[in-house]
């Protein structure tokens, strides 16, 4: 009991006083998260930087195990033949 009357005579103090510890509990909190996002977005960047490497050595593999299998595959037409394709497409519609 004799806690509470010191804090009821001593308001202002007490008002101060829970203040200056939201202050230090918020200023931990904060630098707490931000440690936190700073150490997810590291985690996050190491995962994509290994999926590229692991990517990047399957294509390395398929290259070197696959090359004949490469050329047989049919190739693309180029832009110009794409574009020439869809207006002879577009022109057929309108006939």
């Amino acid at each position: 009991m004799g806690f509470m009357q010191t804090m009821a005579a001593n308001f202002w103090v007490t008002v101060v006083l829970l203040l200056f510890i939201i202050t230090i509990v918020s200023i931990v909190l904060g630098i707490a998260l931000e440690a936190y996002k700073v150490s997810s977005k590291s985690r996050q960047r190491m995962q994509e930087l290994r999926n590229e490497e692991l990517r990047l050595r399957l294509k390395l593999e398929q290259q070197k195990s696959g090359a004949q299998v490469n050329l047989a595959l049919p190739k693309e037409p180029s832009w110009e033949e794409q574009s020439q394709v869809s207006y002879e497409m577009g022109y057929q519609r309108q006939q």
